[in-house]
């Protein structure tokens, strides 16, 4: 189910609170709190909530964004420094992970509108699926 079509969200929509059932195609998103401290969230925060917006589906976008680009590189978004102040001023004046080439046909294309600066311009979940699921 998509879960903003009912208008729920997740909030804290990050790699670590996705969990994989073994031997199914099936996953569950999850808010495991033992996650927060370990795993790093603010490099799937969007540039919005640190300038205090509130969440939005949009900026749950960007977070799934984030994932994406994970799952695309088997790293974690900003793996190679500090998750501080300083990362999170340089993702809200654009700072965003470098770019993979490798990447299928308009996956890359995807993951620029999905961390656009201006959350109206990140596409929503049923537009990212379809566009995901035509890759």
């Amino acid at each position: 189910i998509n879960i903003h079509s009912v208008n729920i969200l997740h909030r804290d929509f990050h790699s670590g609170n996705i969990f994989f059932r073994n031997g199914k195609s099936a996953t569950e998103i999850t808010d495991d709190d033992n996650n927060k401290e370990n795993y790093g969230i603010i490099p799937y925060m969007a540039p919005d909530i640190f300038k205090r917006q509130k969440y939005t589906k949009e900026s749950e976008m960007y977070s799934f964004n984030m994932i994406m680009w994970e799952f695309m590189t088997s790293r974690r978004p900003f793996w190679n420094r500090s998750h501080d102040a300083e990362l999170i001023i340089e993702i809200c004046v654009g700072l965003r992970p470098p770019i993979v080439t490798n990447a299928p046909e308009g996956y890359i294309e995807l993951m620029k509108e999905c961390w656009h600066s201006d959350p109206n311009k990140r596409p929503v979940a049923t537009v990212i699926y379809d566009r995901i699921d035509k890759m």
